[in-house]
């Protein structure tokens, strides 16, 4: 894909869309320019480790937004001394649930 882009008086250009949908970059991302002989090479640059980026999904925000409040209102369960205690617990948790909701 060759695009042909005008760089502007102050030095700037204006990104396609279709070339920052195949870099998946958005305004305010960085890119790396780095030359390989005559040729300018530009890789998108997140500040994010990828393995940490689920992290900041907008998803992943909303549901640590939730459990904080969730934990600021007194809403969490017991303290487990094994992972059997845990899920003994959720175990009964769900039967719960499930009876409360067949129960409306």
């Amino acid at each position: 894909m060759a695009t042909t882009v005008k760089i502007s008086p102050g030095g700037q250009v204006r990104i396609p869309k279709e070339v920052m949908e195949r870099l998946r970059i958005s305004s305010g991302d960085y890119l790396d320019f780095e030359f390989a002989d005559d040729k300018l090479i530009v890789k998108a640059k997140k500040l994010i480790d990828a393995d940490q980026a689920w992290f900041w999904t907008k998803e992943w925000q909303e549901a640590e937004r939730v459990a904080e409040e969730d934990t600021k209102k007194g809403r969490v369960s017991e303290i487990f001394t094994s992972a059997e205690e845990g899920i003994s617990y959720l175990r009964k948790r769900r039967k719960e649930l499930r009876t409360s909701r067949k129960s409306r």
